[in-house]
């Protein structure tokens, strides 16, 4: 039953994606299809490297000469900066090329799609050949039907507006599915008022299966297609097999079907089913993609059946000093939640100098309902609590893009956003734990480029319930301008805060400064607490060295955290210290995440060996977007 249960969800959500993909087509005639021009102007992209492509190039050009040594040389490794077949690297980023068109109606729009391996949307004369080209035949591109209906912002007729191309632009690059994507403007001199669109996208590597081994009995397979038949749904599918316990096989599924139609809206479903989980989940979500959309909104239901494994020493009910057992007890929970923002304009705040600050306002209904749970009083596990919230938000946000690179990637162009946003919320919450309380929560936070010295994010979020409960979390993110290092490497350094607080939380419930909420690469018990302080400090060396179509960039990285219970001086003592080296791989080509092999010592961290070596995924980093969505709690983590 459960497994016909997530069929009929996927048949749901699929069943919807045909109607909106098809929509367009009852409604009029699609335009014939058009050729693209033969001679394409060539993107601009700064990376600041012209001496370092022509060596690269010169080098290729050396070995070229022996055929042994140019297959080789073609095999280990890739063109990694944007240099033309001459070694000419092209020019830098233009940060500005539409406004310049706007006012010019659409003409014609042209689609191309470049292969995964061996062509760049840096230079679209590069041809793929030899191995790329191999590789790149067992890869479906995403169909041209997919990016006109569900990817793109604007139609034959529109005026260039050129904060819609910027913004449509940006969205493509930030879509799974895609490695890169840019939109330019071909002008035609004999019509000085029509213009021509050249939409260049190039695809992630879709398919991917990696898996572990943890003994000769215990054994995981994962298989991932992020653009199924280049319609650009994501399958992962997940089997375990531990032969030690019953029963032996367990399984995971996540379908999701990004920009249904042109309704930017994303359904996703998702299963788990496993020896002590078994999940269940279906969910919509349109988030404010860009400061022009006006209404955004997300619904999600859910169901659990878990047996939740609690912290050393607690039986579900109070804690048992010095007691070192897990304790474990069954919950059943079920989980509806909606909600609905609508946008305003507000260029008084900017007195008509821009029309990027938008007014928010979001409505919020969420309910929690457990089935099978724990003993719950306003005293004790009220994390299991049947509660039902009624919240509504207002804010201020005003939203920019810079492109840059090397930041969180590892070559592709990253679009860093810039500006602030101040949200209010407040509600009611009714639960069988507290009966009525209200709920109010402020959230500021700011970003921008700080001249030469870098960029810096602020974030500062408080809320709490009327009966004492409350959180607080401070969180700061900064990192430097690029510098060169002996020539052939460019290094950036990254500095990282968070702080976290809470009054009169609940029984079970603590932060914790394991992975990456303060020291990365750790995952102890005994490292949690009502409050925390991280510090973190990292310098990245952006080589360029490109082995089989991977960068490779060395890293150093120090992180200090503070953590301590209730009623005890956060800065009392000693904090916790990991210092690492390492080295991080990264195919922006392909889906998975960055690979690193890192060193670390460990001088005072329970439970965790002084000395450690490791070879895993890192966490993909994303900076943080001023886009208002759904009011919500401040977290407590």
């Amino acid at each position: 039953m459960k497994f016909i249960f997530f069929m009929m969800l996927l048949l749901f959500i699929t069943s919807i994606n045909l109607i909106a993909q098809n929509l367009d087509s009852l409604l009029k005639v699609a335009p014939p299809e058009i050729p693209v021009p033969a001679k394409i102007i060539p993107v601009s992209v700064s990376m600041k490297s012209a001496k370092d492509s022509i060596t690269y190039a010169n080098l290729k050009k050396r070995f070229s000469k022996n055929k042994i040594l140019r297959e080789i040389h073609g095999f280990l490794f890739r063109d990694v900066y944007n240099v033309n077949n001459q070694g000419q690297e092209v020019v830098k980023i233009d940060e500005d090329p539409y406004t310049q068109y706007e006012g010019r109606v659409i003409r014609k729009i042209y689609v191309k799609r470049l292969k995964v391996f061996g062509e760049s949307i840096a230079d679209t004369a590069r041809k793929a050949e030899g191995l790329d080209k191999f590789l790149s035949s067992f890869h479906v591109n995403t169909q041209e039907s997919v990016i006109r209906k569900s990817f793109l912002m604007f139609n034959v007729g529109d005026i260039i507006d050129a904060d819609r191309l910027r913004d449509n632009e940006r969205v493509m690059r930030q879509s799974a599915i895609l490695h890169d994507a840019r939109i330019l403007i071909l002008p035609d001199p004999e019509f000085p008022n029509l213009v021509d669109l050249l939409v260049l996208t190039q695809d992630v590597w879709s398919f991917l299966a990696d898996g572990e081994i943890n003994g000769l009995q215990n054994y995981s397979l994962r298989v991932r297609q992020v653009n199924f038949r280049g319609v650009g749904h994501s399958w992962s599918n997940t089997f375990f097999l531990n032969t030690l316990r019953r029963p032996a096989l367990e399984y995971a599924s996540t379908y999701t079907i990004p920009y249904i139609g042109r309704s930017f809206i994303t359904g996703q479903a998702e299963l788990e089913l496993k020896r002590d989980v078994a999940h269940y989940a279906l969910r919509f979500y349109r988030p404010f993609l860009t400061p022009e959309m006006k209404v955004a909104g997300g619904f999600v239901v859910s169901k659990d059946d878990n047996n939740l494994t609690t912290f050393r020493g607690y039986d579900g009910t109070t804690y048992k000093l010095n007691d070192t057992t897990f304790y474990t007890f069954p919950i059943k929970k079920n989980f509806v939640d909606f909600w609905l923002a609508r946008a305003f304009k507000v260029n008084f705040l900017n007195k008509g100098r821009d029309n990027r600050s938008r007014f928010v306002v979001g409505l919020r209904f969420s309910d929690v309902k457990f089935d099978k749970r724990p003993i719950v009083t306003a005293d004790t596990n009220q994390l299991f609590r049947n509660h039902t919230d009624y919240l509504i938000g207002i804010g201020f946000s005003n939203r920019k893009y810079k492109r840059d690179i090397l930041i969180y990637g590892f070559g592709l162009t990253e679009d860093v956003p810039y500006g602030y946003l101040a949200t209010f919320v407040t509600g009611l919450e009714n639960s069988d734990a507290f009966g009525s309380r209200m709920y109010a929560g402020l959230k500021l936070a700011k970003g921008e480029y700080i001249g030469k010295a870098g960029y810096l994010y602020g974030l500062v979020n408080f809320g709490g319930y009327s009966n004492g409960t409350t959180g607080l979390s401070i969180e700061s993110n900064y990192f430097s301008t690029l510098h060169a290092f002996r020539r052939r490497t460019q290094i950036r350094h990254f500095v990282n805060i968070k702080y976290a607080f809470g009054t009169q939380r609940y029984t079970g419930e603590f932060v914790n400064i394991n992975r990456e909420n303060s020291i990365l690469d750790v995952n102890s018990d005994n490292l949690w607490g009502t409050k925390k302080l991280g510090i973190g400090y990292q310098i990245v060396f952006f080589s360029r060295l490109n082995f089989v179509g991977f960068r490779i960039a060395p890293f150093f990285q120090t992180d200090f955290a503070f953590i301590n219970p209730r009623n005890q001086f956060l800065l009392n003592k000693t904090p916790y210290t990991s210092i690492g080296i390492g080295i991080r791989l990264r195919n922006e080509n392909l889906t998975f995440n960055t690979f690193q092999i890192k060193f670390s010592y460990f001088p005072n961290l329970p439970d965790v060996k002084l000395l450690d070596a490791s070879f895993n995924t890192t966490y993909n980093l994303r900076l943080k977007d001023f886009d208002i969505s759904a009011p919500e709690i401040v977290p407590f983590k």
